[in-house]
């Protein structure tokens, strides 16, 4: 476990401590203790709800090469290339004006050496090179050499598969690289998390392909 997340359990363990000895001063009709121990929560929320933004700004923005894997304890990422796709009926996103369809690959794998796994609520974005962020279009595309995955299947201990994720962008924007979204609370609030408040998450950058 990363020192943030013990430091997050940490003040969730202090706040309760502290709500429960202010309950208790206001049975007991201790109010100057009550008064007491609720300026010292108020102080310590205002001051991690500070501390949150401003160290999640100033952390530097993590950027994986294409190939190279993020990983979420056992469940793991992987983005290969990006390829601009001709229109075809069998496409699932249909055609928009002033837009391209964009597909990339993905590989999910697993290091987990005895449990099988999923990620229920993972998802991806893809980013251009001007930091826009665009979300599928479709759920996977079908492949006729290889089985069809989706991004939340299961996985065996040390297994992989790879999924192809379509995305529509703009005409003048080229892809640089995918954004994973997994997991995200209570990683929001934690102090130095990679997906913390104002933090640019962890991109994984893409192979274009012509």
């Amino acid at each position: 476990m990363k020192l943030s997340d013990l430091f997050f359990l940490a003040s969730v363990l202090f706040v309760f401590i502290l709500l429960i000895r202010i309950a208790i001063a206001a049975l007991r009709r201790r109010r100057d203790s009550a008064v007491r121990l609720a300026r010292l929560l108020g102080v310590f929320v205002a001051g991690y709800a500070v501390v949150l933004p401003v160290v999640g700004f100033a952390m530097p923005r993590r950027t994986f090469a294409s190939g190279n894997r993020e990983c979420f304890d056992d469940w793991c990422v992987a983005a290969l290339d990006a390829t601009p796709a001709e229109f075809s009926p069998k496409l699932p996103c249909p055609p928009a004006p002033g837009s391209d369809t964009w597909i990339a690959i993905v590989e999910v794998s697993s290091d987990a050496k005895r449990v099988r796994q999923r990620a229920r609520d993972a998802r991806v974005e893809l980013e251009d090179q001007s930091g826009n962020r665009y979300p599928t279009c479709a759920a996977t595309i079908p492949q006729n050499t290889q089985p069809t995955h989706w991004l939340t299947d299961e996985l065996g201990p040390g297994e992989s598969f790879r999924v192809w994720l379509p995305f529509r962008v703009p005409h003048t924007a080229k892809p640089a690289g995918l954004v994973v979204h997994h997991g995200e609370y209570p990683g929001k609030f934690v102090i130095g998390d990679d997906q913390s408040a104002l933090h640019r998450p962890t991109l994984l950058r893409l192979s274009i392909q012509p």
